[in-house]
Formats: C-alpha cells, structure tokens, sequence
C-alpha cells in the first residue's frame, strides 16, 4: 500500500492578479488593492483528514503473517496490534481473548478504519475440537465488533486450503470455482468467508478475504518448501506485505465482498490472479522458480 499523500500549501504570489485567481473570499485591504483569502472549512477538514494516516487493527498480531506486517508498517499506519498472548518484548501489542465478547477489548475497535483478522489456529491438520473456538468463534467475535465499531473494510486471512480439493484436477484455479476444502482447517476457511458476506451485506462493510499461498515462518525461501504444490502457491514476504496493502488500499466503489487468491508469480502456477490484480490492483514480483533458470 503507497504511504499517505502529503499535502504541501503554497502562499499566493502577491503579485498575481485578482482576476486570475479567481473569486475570492475575504475583506478588501483598500491599501494594496488585494483580497484576504480565507480557506473554505470543508477545504481545511479535507486535507486535515488527508494528513490522518490510516487506522489499521491487526488481530493476531504477533504470529507469523502479523509480525511481518507490523515490521512493514510500523511508520506507515496508526496500529492497533491484538493478540492472545504476547511476548515481554513485545510491549506495543494488547494481549486480548478474542474468543470471550468483552467490552474492554470491543473499545479498541472504535475510531479503525480497517481490521485485518489473522487470529487463529494456523495448523493446517488440526481437528475440528481444535478450531472451533480459535477459528470460528474469535472470527464471530471480531466481526461483531467491527461491525459495531462501523469499521469500513474488514481483511481476512483466508487459505489455498478452501480450494485444496482441486488439487488432484488438472485445472486452473480461480476463486470463482465452488469451494472443494482439503480438510477441517480449509472448511474453517470457508465458513469464515461466508460470515463474513453476510455480514458485509448486513452492514455498511466490505469484506475481503484473501486465500493465502504457502507463507513460512521467518525469511519465508522458496526451496525449503516441502514440494511442488507449496512452491507453486508460495507468497514472498515482499509480496505477503504488497497483497495486504493492495487490499487495505484498493478503491472497491460498491462492492461489500471479496475473494481472491493470493500467491506470487510464481511460473506455471495454476492459481489465478487475474481477480487479484483486477480488483485490489495486486502486482506480485517474486517467482519461487526463479533461481532455477
């Protein structure tokens, strides 16, 4: 996501000429023959607005993909950073229980522009004991406070694994094609995106969830992935933080729900992304095989 446009006010030339600047505001000054100009209030709350960088609440703050974003944007957007559990040297995060409804942790969400949900069980072989309260009944919690909040755009961490019964097909993959969940984990997924449509159309919010590729822990390099099928759908750390950006940015007009893949350019992937760069304006620049060539 491109940092906020900065604003910069020129004083006028005095010696430019009434009539070229236009109709003007303000009291005469009969000595000089000039017009005070005064700016419009809605002019000076516009760019006070502008100059407000964005609130972006991150869920799950300190696992993987939260720690990578935070780095990212620590001078990029106003945080407010969540997490079940955070570590003594991670003082900036609010350690929150997302799975019990709170008032005191619903308060953060006020005054939030986006949230980005990443909380949750990651374990892609968990049972279903093992994420229903991690991956549904937080994900409930969370959009319900959003909700409440009036947060604009809510950003989850969806998975390949929605989709990861296409796997065994010989067929182009795009977020269009009816869900085939590889297991419980890729189902908890999936229930999620549908939550959150109806939310969305409840609500005046936008969801938008993102089927993440294969993203490891720390440097995230292409060859230590286990075997071809991650290494088609790996997402860089460089493209991990442009996806999320895209998606925190992307000018939607009307549309309340989103869903698309989010790996990197990876040559002869059958992920498609053609949805991704359409709509979020997604440019991946990393491409796991390219070291091979």
């Amino acid at each position: 996501m491109a940092p906020e446009d900065r604003l910069e006010s020129e004083h006028e030339d005095q010696g430019r000429s009434a009539a070229a600047a236009g109709p003007l505001r303000g009291a005469p000054l009969a000595s000089a023959g000039l017009t005070i100009v005064e700016p419009e209030p809605d002019e000076e709350l516009d760019e006070d607005f502008e100059d407000e960088p964005r609130s972006v609440l991150i869920t799950g703050a300190c696992g993987n993909i939260g720690a990578k974003l935070r780095s990212a944007w620590a001078d990029l957007y106003d945080l407010v950073l969540l997490d079940v559990a955070p570590s003594a040297s991670e003082a900036e995060v609010i350690p929150v229980d997302l799975s019990e409804l709170d008032d005191e942790w619903i308060a953060y969400f006020q005054g939030v522009d986006t949230v980005i949900h990443l909380a949750g069980n990651p374990d892609e072989t968990a049972t279903w004991e093992e994420l229903e309260r991690p991956n549904l009944d937080v994900l409930a919690n969370v959009l319900h406070a959003a909700a409440l909040a009036g947060v604009e755009r809510f950003i989850f961490a969806s998975s390949n694994h929605v989709m990861g019964g296409y796997r065994a097909l010989d067929m182009r993959i795009t977020p269009d094609l009816p869900p085939r969940p590889d297991g419980p984990y890729g189902a908890s997924k999936l229930m999620g995106e549908r939550l959150g449509r109806s939310v969305a159309r409840a609500f005046d919010l936008t969801f938008i969830a993102l089927r993440l590729g294969a993203v490891q822990r720390g440097e995230n390099r292409a060859e230590s992935l286990p075997d071809e099928w991650a290494r088609c759908m790996w997402l860089s750390n460089r493209d991990l933080v442009r996806l999320f950006e895209s998606a925190v940015e992307a000018e939607l007009e009307d549309r309340d729900f989103v869903v698309v893949n989010g790996m990197s350019n990876n040559r002869g992937s059958r992920w498609d992304l053609d949805a991704t760069a359409e709509l979020l304006g997604f440019d991946p620049e990393d491409d796991a095989y390219t070291e091979e060539l």
